[in-house]
């Protein structure tokens, strides 16, 4: 493999689930499938993605929830008001 691809052990636990970067599995793929383009590669994984999460994450960038507690503590507001 080539040395700037990331290694397969590179994966984590989450939640039960082993996982790994979404750049390492693109690279590891376009290292073994040449002929592909890294779009397409991208295309594919996302499409896998989608299969297999059913469109809820395992992860989320921690500003994912600062942000969703920032619109709750919004909401809350105008009813901690009345």
């Amino acid at each position: 493999m080539h040395p700037s691809v990331p290694p397969a052990d590179d994966r984590v636990d989450v939640d039960g689930i082993e996982s790994t970067s979404f750049v390492g599995a693109v690279a590891r793929l376009a290292a073994a499938h040449p002929t592909v383009t890294v779009a397409e590669i991208e295309r594919v994984v996302l499409r896998e993605w989608e299969a297999f999460s059913a469109g809820r994450p395992l992860v989320i960038p921690l500003g994912v929830e600062d942000g969703a507690d920032e619109m709750l503590r919004g909401l809350a507001a105008p009813k901690a008001a009345q």
